[in-house]
């Protein structure tokens, strides 16, 4: 029988925070709330975006929690992190309406890793989908056989939010969310890893 050997691989990687879910609500609504009042909403794009969150102490935890996990996941996939550091090098809430989205994007200029961190979730709310970055295998792709299993064919997953769920992956992963069918907002805040060298570095492990 034919072994398979499975290499170039994408990554997502959760955990389960609702101990940070408190204060980075309330960062977060603050946040939106003053962009709310001096902004007016687009007619098509029905969502806001804060402002940088870096520096709340209320969130504080998170920030180095996630800058943390970020320096363990690139050391975890191989990079050599003995004499480099990692860093929040954007760190904002959004608020996505009824009928918002996000398009497929990724994020680059000297970015290493991308996530969220999810507030409010409703049902029918955004969906998280990330897209097979290969696009030669995208183009040639066959029918799916089974949709509700998720294995090599597919050339997107769905993950579903819900409040305390951290979510990191490779910045050059393609990600977008889907329209918020729900009449109650969905809010999550985005953010961007980067590494910068550093003189001394201990492994933390997360």
């Amino acid at each position: 029988m034919l072994q398979p050997s499975s290499y170039f691989s994408s990554v997502l990687y959760t955990i389960e925070k609702p101990e940070l879910l408190s204060g980075a609500l309330n960062a977060s609504n603050d946040a939106l709330d003053k962009i709310e009042k001096t902004t007016e909403m687009h007619d098509v794009y029905q969502n806001i975006m804060s402002g940088s969150l870096i520096g709340d102490p209320r969130v504080s935890e998170l920030e180095n929690f996630i800058a943390n996990a970020g320096w363990s996941i690139l050391d975890n996939q191989g990079y050599n992190m003995d004499n480099f550091m990692t860093f929040l090098s954007e760190f904002w809430a959004q608020k996505h309406h009824k009928f918002s989205g996000m398009e497929q994007h990724v994020h680059p200029h000297g970015v290493a890793l991308s996530g969220f961190y999810f507030l409010e979730c409703p049902e029918g709310g955004c969906m998280a989908e990330f897209h097979d970055p290969r696009p030669g295998k995208v183009q040639s792709s066959l029918p799916y056989k089974d949709l509700s299993i998720i294995r090599e064919a597919n050339n997107s997953v769905f993950v579903v939010p819900k409040p305390g769920m951290l979510l990191i992956t490779n910045s050059w992963l393609p990600h977008s969310f889907t329209r918020n069918t729900s009449d109650v907002p969905v809010k999550f805040i985005h953010f961007n890893i980067s590494v910068m060298a550093a003189k001394e570095r201990a492994p933390i492990v997360v």
